[in-house]
């Protein structure tokens, strides 16, 4: 009887059946809130630990911890920092966002969003009191951080904040329920679309099917992982080259192990916009240290006389003219569109060897001709154009993703000369859709070729190869009368 209790109907409530999507959407709110605070205590026990270990603590109290806290993880969400040395100093803003911080919102956002997701209700309701419960809480540390010798610029915290825990549930309404559970194509824009002449609809829709982008999208993720590997190389190649100059900058800065441990965490937490300004380095825009100075492999020029004596830096290169060393590092995105090429051309390899395996399972039975039918439609539709297309959208993706992450990477660090450091975002995503696109679209389409030659044969279609076999050969009388 008590079972029958327990997995019954829930009693009705109030409102009927409104009553129980109210609590679920109401019980997403809570968890928006209390992703905010998780992110804020995760910031906060960091900067206590410092705080308690350091002989001098730069915050002075308590409280000033606190505010630092709530400082970096606004700082993780993209908004700006300002910093004052005194009552009548001017301020300094600080914009460098330090990318490993950044995983800390984004982790925590992803994997509670996908657990909220989880209640029985619209998916759309629910992720926007999530987003609600996020936004309300870190609305009130943007409050409790707006004052202070280091404290958040609020027009920039309103801007970041939304854009960023809004850009990460929408991933992951991409990844679980799809964007059109959640926002919904409007009619007017529905009506745009049939309104659209068949030729361009049909040409817009075979270039965004949802394979084809699938596609493109792991090509350019693979692109952009050796475009950052490349990166990261050049900034660990750059540190140990310069190792001397690193342990100076590492002694000058903080005296003391205590300091120097925060110093080490700050380096680490800059190691991936690091990487960044390699991967820039390494497709040719290269980056900036401020005034008008540029870091590149066709050389380096123009540094500020005052340049902080910071660990990283001691890792860029000394002011000189480009050299055939420097040169080589156009390796990295020949090596980032050749990866892109060869996922690019997956599916259509993928397809040839489906035909393969149909034709010598095939045999003379009904079914086995229909799966050789419809394999070999499937390597139709992976034909050369649209194996030129993936690649294309993959170079595009790849180029889309470089200048987010280098204007992430990048800066303000100060007025004047350091008003601006790192790479210009238009150029890298501009040179990385380049790069990729002028190795990956010959490539794609030559490794499709060899693939479905090895899989298939001489001809490009079987089916065209038992039309040929089909034909009627000609009599030797035929051919000596020719």
């Amino acid at each position: 009887m008590s079972q029958t209790t327990d997995n019954g109907p829930p009693a009705a409530a109030p409102g009927g059946a409104a009553a129980q999507p109210a609590t679920t959407t109401g019980g997403a709110f809570l968890a928006g809130a209390v992703t905010a605070g998780l992110g804020l205590g995760v910031c906060t026990v960091s900067v206590l630990l410092l705080w308690i270990v350091a002989p001098a603590p730069v915050a002075g109290s308590p409280s000033g911890a606190l505010h630092i806290a709530a400082d970096l993880w606004l700082l993780a969400h993209g908004a700006d920092l300002v910093r004052t040395a005194g009552p009548g100093a001017a301020a300094v803003p600080v914009g460098v966002t330090p990318l490993l911080l950044v995983a800390v919102p984004v982790w925590l956002l992803y994997r509670c969003a996908r657990r909220a997701l989880r209640r029985p209700a619209s998916p759309g309701a629910v992720l926007g009191r999530f987003l609600g419960g996020y936004l309300l809480t870190a609305a009130a540390a943007v409050v409790y951080a707006a004052s202070g010798a280091l404290r958040v610029a609020p027009v920039s915290a309103l801007l970041c904040v939304p854009l960023t825990a809004a850009g990460t549930v929408a991933v992951v309404a991409a990844r679980t329920v799809g964007l059109r559970a959640v926002l919904p194509l409007p009619a007017r824009a529905r009506r745009v679309w049939v309104g659209l002449p068949p030729g361009v609809r049909a040409a817009l829709g075979g270039v965004l099917a949802p394979p084809r982008c699938a596609a493109a999208l792991r090509a350019a993720c693979a692109a952009g992982a050796v475009l950052l590997a490349t990166g990261a190389l050049l900034v660990l190649t750059g540190l140990v080259w310069h190792a001397g100059a690193v342990r100076h900058g590492l002694l000058h800065v903080a005296p003391d192990w205590p300091g120097r441990g925060t110093v080490l965490l700050v380096c680490l937490l800059l190691l991936p916009n690091a990487a960044v300004w390699g991967a820039a380095y390494a497709l040719g825009p290269g980056f900036t240290l401020g005034a008008g100075s540029t870091v590149g492999p066709l050389g380096a020029a123009g540094y500020p006389a005052g340049l902080p004596p910071f660990p990283l830096l001691g890792a860029v290169p000394q002011e000189a003219a480009g050299s055939p060393l420097t040169w080589a590092v156009a390796v990295g995105p020949v090596a980032a569109g050749a990866v892109a090429a060869w996922y690019a051309a997956r599916p259509a390899r993928a397809a040839a060897d489906g035909v393969r395996a149909a034709a010598e399972r095939a045999g003379e039975t009904a079914a086995g001709r229909r799966r050789a039918r419809a394999a070999e439609a499937r390597l139709l539709r992976w034909n050369r154009r649209a194996t030129a297309t993936v690649a294309a959208l993959a170079a595009l993706m790849c180029g889309a993703g470089a200048a987010v992450l280098a204007a992430a990477a990048g800066g303000a660090l100060g007025t004047a000369a350091l008003q601006h450091v790192g790479p210009s975002w238009w150029l890298t995503g501009a040179a990385a859709a380049g790069w990729t696109a002028a190795v990956a679209v010959p490539g794609a389409l030559v490794l499709r070729e060899w693939h479905v030659r090895r899989a298939v044969g001489r001809l490009p279609m079987p089916r065209l190869r038992t039309f040929r076999s089909r034909r009627p050969k000609p009599r030797a009388s035929e051919t000596r009368g020719g």
